[in-house]
């Protein structure tokens, strides 16, 4: 073999090595890029939870082209969605072009979902759980460019495979479920020009909408051919087919959407035209499965719609439906209905008046086991001023429904429906109250009516009924009926019917309604009638009440007994309006449990997943025992009544959301009320069980409360009260706290006056001796203290309480607070004693003082008389003396003696004086040292009780 061959087939050889090299590489290698580009645009301004299993990428799939399969696809809700899915898809097959990888786009080929479960879920204020992108304040629209996304759509086939999508609009009241859904589309969408070739089947649909069930377990067969002008979004229908069961549609024409407008012109027709292919339209809710059913006559149903569809413009639409001497007859059923007639045709030009549509039912009419229905009306002016022009004559023996059409196992139904109303005229008429151009009257009578079904645990019956029709109003000039075991009577007015039926506003109405008795739990679910307390907890849950949006009615009530849950209301009376998805009450009065309840407020059922209620309550005169056992809301909001035996009153406001059974979701409960109490007996209270414990003290644990007023507030999940004075026994007590409505956790604080004999012997033996050693101490004759003072702590919960009584003084142990209480007393006893001692001590000291400083006084005033007497006589010696003397020289002598003898007498008085001030200051000076020892012993008494 020649080199250059050999070196061929080395080089292939190592060509197809490095091809499979790349097979194998190329996945692992570009693995980081593809995630990192799908996550980014996956969770790119995304307000929802998204993830993914394990994924995968191939290139022997679909070579050259990439295939990513990511398994397990969650798109997961958050609020008000919280935990609803979005999105669950087992797995997300996508091809990308091979080549694409190394540019700045990625190009997708194919798309496929596997399994997908679909919930779109939109709420009654519009909120969709498909509004997923988060908003952004600072986005400044810009005119979309190639750059917008890292993908670019080249999708020559999509398909979808075993999926199911359910659709649940609160704001239409539309619910659309699809099953084993299966969907394939190919086409080359990089194109311009190009068909779309899609085929569809839906093993099960459902459709319900405004309460009626339009499709149930229905089967879809779609197969449609678009052609695809893609610059100008116009896609025109080539051949297809759309069948509802036996409704075999074709469809021609064209949409398009070249900007903000929808331009159409599409055209249907029945593609047979037997009566089974109409009939098949019937909602399943009226008609059940037509299989074997025996039929004749034509029927035809077409339709078109042509126009521009925007904001403000609607395109012209028609459609026909006729049916030509029709008859259906089920096989194992013994009559037919027959003689069916009907002729309507709806048109509507279109544009931005929509009230130039026509509806014109020129004759219905069907004879159904022998028993005659004729009906026609024509409708002008629908939007501005609805003008009417219809009849209906019916004569129906109800018990001749079963006989023609299957009825479900174990329905009966029976009566008499007679009905003979004509109307004509315009609403612009009624509203106005020119009656008198507005034409209706007649009458609607149902007489001896009896429903029976395996779903209602009840039987409805109407005895009888009467509606006189009018312009003014619809009368019901009579109705007596029953619901179960509740028998009902009423009578009334329905104002603004001929509105309610033209223009869909509330229907308004006032009635006078009366029975003897009337059972709600059999409205609201199983019958509880001879259950158990226990049992009626178990098996017969309420469920939510709904109430209809689309009335307004005025009713006053007289009921003679009323069964709700457990309880029996006798002798009810007020009044009710129901409106707006609300019930409101005025002035309901009614008896239970051996007293009386005057009850007004309002029931919000508008959001059925959180009902609310607001209610104002006058109770009075209630046996405590059975509202315990009734009302699972008083045994949270007060556990002492559940061991309370007597009678309260009450005068509350309460609100709070309700959860699905009727029950008040106790952490939104907000209020406020007073309470008063006659003649309660507390038997076994945990808190005042533990509370004679803490105190060694018997009896208070069960024992008599005498009555009692207080006030109390509901706040933040909790029960509150305000302090208020309550005597236990012989303990008188101020008490407030709260009770937690979840766990019943506990908070109160009571201040207690303890009577000190009530203790016992113990406690008594120490006081005596303690009051001996005090007595002996200071002479005294002190007695026990009448009542000592306590603080009690309760925390915990009400089954497992914690009681820490805190004495005078801050003790916690007994013992020690009555040898505290009578050292506090004897103390100030002897303090007492002290005080009037040192006072004593001082008004003693005062008064030797002021003796001896009169004593000092009176010294020092004798010695000054006494030295000026002396002091005298010694001037009148010597003067006497120097008298006798008549020689100038010895008188000279004698005057010099005189002097010396004054002087003398002179220092002789001062000296005299000095000894007496000395002695009288003594004296003084004696008395207050005597009386300041006096002072400093009565000071110095030790006034303290060891």
């Amino acid at each position: 073999m020649a080199k250059w061959t050999k070196r061929i087939l080395i080089t292939i050889g190592i060509l197809i090595l490095l091809l499979l090299a790349a097979a194998v590489l190329i996945p692992i290698l570009f693995k980081d890029k593809i995630e990192a580009a799908v996550k980014a645009e996956v969770n790119k301004n995304i307000n929802a939870v998204v993830d993914w299993g394990d994924w995968d990428i191939t290139l022997f799939k679909n070579f050259p082209n990439l295939t990513v399969g990511i398994e397990n696809v969650k798109v997961t809700n958050l609020a008000p969605f919280d935990g609803v899915q979005l999105a669950d898809i087992t797995e997300v097959t996508t091809t990308f072009d091979l080549f694409s990888l190394f540019g700045d786009k990625i190009e997708i080929k194919r798309v496929g979902l596997v399994r997908p479960r679909i919930h779109v879920q939109v709420l009654e204020d519009g909120r969709a759980n498909w509004d997923i992108a988060k908003a952004d304040s600072t986005a400044v629209e810009e005119t979309p460019t190639d750059s917008a996304s890292a993908f670019n759509i080249g999708l020559s086939e999509y398909w979808i495979e075993d999926g199911r999508v359910i659709y649940d609009d609160a704001s239409l009241g539309f619910l659309m479920q699809l099953y084993g859904l299966e969907h394939k589309g190919s086409g080359d969408f990089t194109q311009d020009l190009f068909t779309l070739n899609t085929t569809t089947t839906v093993d099960t649909a459902n459709v319900l909408f405004d309460g009626v069930r339009y499709l149930k377990n229905t089967k879809l067969d779609i197969k449609a051919d678009l052609d695809m002008d893609m610059p100008n979004m116009k896609f025109t229908f080539k051949e297809n087919e759309f069948a509802v069961n036996q409704l075999v549609l074709g469809l021609d024409g064209w949409l398009a959407m070249p900007a903000e407008d929808i331009d159409m012109d599409i055209s249907w027709n029945a593609k047979k035209s037997d009566l089974g292919m109409l009939l098949s339209l019937i909602p399943a809710e009226f008609a059940s499965d037509l299989t074997g059913v025996q039929m004749s006559g034509k029927a035809g149903f077409s339709g078109a719609v042509k126009g521009t569809y925007n904001e403000t413009s609607m395109p012209a639409f028609d459609l026909l439906v006729d049916v030509d001497n029709g008859r259906f007859k089920y096989p194992d059923l013994p009559a037919s209905v027959e003689d069916i007639f009907v002729d309507l045709k709806v048109n509507s030009p279109g544009g931005v008046d929509m009230d130039r549509m026509v509806v014109d039912l020129k004759r219905f009419a069907m004879k159904m086991a022998g028993n005659p229905v004729e009906a026609r009306m024509r409708l002008t002016r629908p939007v501005s001023d609805p003008n009417v022009d219809a009849e209906l004559r019916a004569q129906l023996d109800l018990g001749s429904v079963k006989t023609v059409v299957p009825m479900p196992p174990g329905d009966d139904l029976n009566g008499n429906l007679t009905a003979d109303v004509r109307m004509k005229g315009a609403m612009s008429d009624i509203e106005a109250q020119r009656y008198e151009k507005f034409m209706a009257d007649g009458k609607l009578i149902l007489l001896g009516m009896k429903y029976r079904t395996d779903s209602l645990p009840y039987e409805v019956g109407i005895n009888s009924l009467y509606f006189d029709f009018s312009p003014r109003y619809l009368a019901l000039t009579g109705f007596d009926g029953s619901v179960g075991s509740s028998s009902i009577q009423a009578k009334g007015r329905m104002d603004n019917y001929v509105q309610w039926w033209l223009k869909d506003s509330a229907l308004v109405g006032s009635f006078d309604l009366t029975a003897n008795r009337f059972d709600l739990n059999e409205l609201m679910g199983e019958s509880t009638e001879g259950a158990t307390t226990e049992q009626a907890a178990d098996t017969a849950a309420l469920s939510v009440i709904e109430v209809p949006g689309n009335i307004d009615f005025r009713m006053g009530l007289a009921v003679g007994e009323v069964i709700y849950d457990q309880m029996k209301l006798t002798n009810v009376r007020g009044g009710m309006r129901v409106h707006d998805h609300r019930v409101d009450l005025r002035d309901v009065f009614f008896n239970l449990f051996e007293g009386s309840v005057m009850m007004a407020g309002q029931y919000d059922a508008t959001d059925l997943a959180r009902p609310t209620f607001d209610l104002q309550y006058d109770v009075k005169d209630v046996d405590i025992e059975q509202t315990v056992t009734y009302v699972e809301t008083v045994q949270k909001m007060a556990p002492i009544a559940k061991t309370a035996k007597g009678r309260f009153s009450t005068a509350l406001t309460m609100q709070a959301e309700l959860d699905q059974h009727m029950q008040p979701v106790m952490n939104t409960l907000i209020g406020e009320g007073t309470l008063r109490t006659r003649n309660v007996r507390i038997d076994g209270f945990q808190p005042l069980v533990d509370l004679a414990k803490a105190l060694k003290i018997k009896g208070i644990e069960n024992t008599t409360l005498q009555d009692v007023a207080f006030s109390y507030r509901f706040k933040e999940g909790r029960m509150i009260t305000d302090p208020f004075d309550v005597k236990i026994d012989r303990i008188k007590a101020n008490v407030g706290g709260s009770t937690a409505f979840a766990d019943q956790a506990i908070d109160y604080d009571m201040k207690a006056k303890i009577p000190s004999d009530i203790f016992g012997a113990g406690a008594s033996q120490a006081v005596a001796s303690l009051l001996g050693q005090a007595n002996r101490a200071i002479g005294a004759n002190f007695q026990v203290p009448a009542e000592l003072d306590a603080t009690i702590k309760m925390t915990g919960t009400i089954d497992k309480p914690i009681v820490k009584p805190v004495f005078a003084g801050g003790s916690t142990n007994l013992g020690e607070t009555i040898k505290e209480e009578v050292k506090q007393e004897v103390n100030e006893q002897i303090g007492k004693a002290k005080e009037e001692a040192i006072a004593k001590a001082r008004e003693e000291a005062a008064r030797l003082v002021a003796e001896a400083q009169k004593q000092a006084d009176q010294i020092k005033t004798d010695a000054r008389r006494e030295a000026a007497s002396a002091k005298a006589q010694a001037y009148k010696a010597a003067d006497d003396e120097l008298a006798k003397v008549t020689n100038p020289l010895a008188k000279a002598a004698a005057k010099i003696a005189a002097d010396k003898l004054k002087k003398e007498a002179d220092r002789k008085e001062e000296q005299f004086v000095a000894e007496a001030d000395k002695r009288a200051d003594g004296i003084v000076d004696a008395a207050r040292r005597k009386g300041d020892d006096l002072i400093r012993k009565a000071e110095e008494t030790d006034t303290t009780v060891k």
